[in-house]
């Protein structure tokens, strides 16, 4: 049986080091990582998987990196701050993005789009949330993200590429690369000042209800789709 190759759009980042990391751990899977960053900027972690450098604006960069692929794991995106920094980029990178990096899959014969969305496309919607509960985004993050799903939507079901989307929550736990600072989530901020500062100070009401999920938990749901 040949190798299983997957390519993960912004596999160094908080989310796609830790899928590339436990990915690496299946037999018969050859894992590919998606990036801007120059070589030279590649942490030691990552050194021992195959980079190729990725643009998600430049249709020729998307074409060079997929190249005899089975599955893309899609988390490439402006986040949440830079979105509303520049509405535009987001707009841009977030939903015409993820249409060339479709668009080429299709052509290539990928067989399987795994897309992660944002739980933001809820807006404020409040009790449980399903996937049937209606998308109310009001802002460019969320905006985006939505605006993605139904491109995937569009060529599940007018190309017959196999895709999911996974509309992520509050996913918290340690990053692969210690230069990756995602000390703004809440969960990872309490962290860091009970080992700091031996407190842990809310800066908030504390009223408020989260659902939060694991980094691991999110490896093993992909694992679990994958294979």
């Amino acid at each position: 049986m040949s190798k299983q190759r997957i390519l993960i759009t912004g596999g160094l980042g908080y989310l796609g080091g830790r899928i590339a990391n436990f990915l690496n751990g299946f037999p018969k899977t050859n894992i590919i990582l998606g990036t801007r960053r120059k070589f030279s900027a590649i942490p030691d972690w990552a050194k021992s998987f195959q980079i190729t450098n990725l643009n998600l604006c430049d249709t020729s960069s998307i074409s060079d990196a997929i190249v005899n692929l089975d599955t893309v794991i899609h988390l490439a995106g402006l986040d949440e701050q830079n979105s509303f920094r520049d509405i535009e980029a987001a707009w841009k990178i977030n939903a015409l993005g993820t249409q060339s990096l479709l668009s080429v899959a299709n052509d290539k014969g990928i067989q399987k789009f795994i897309y992660f969305s944002t739980f933001h496309v809820y807006g404020d919607c409040e009790g449980t949330i399903t996937e049937e509960t209606p998308t109310q985004p009001h802002h460019p993050y969320a905006s985006t993200h939505r605006a993605a799903e139904d491109i995937v939507r569009f060529y599940q079901h007018y190309k017959n590429i196999n895709t999911l989307t996974l509309r992520l929550s509050n996913a918290f736990g340690c990053p692969m690369d210690t230069e990756i600072n995602r000390w703004a989530l809440v969960f990872n901020d309490l962290c860091r000042q009970a080992m700091t500062s031996r407190k842990m100070i809310i800066k908030s009401s504390g009223k408020q209800y989260r659902n939060f999920i694991s980094l691991h938990d999110v490896c093993a749901a992909i694992g679990h789709f994958l294979y």
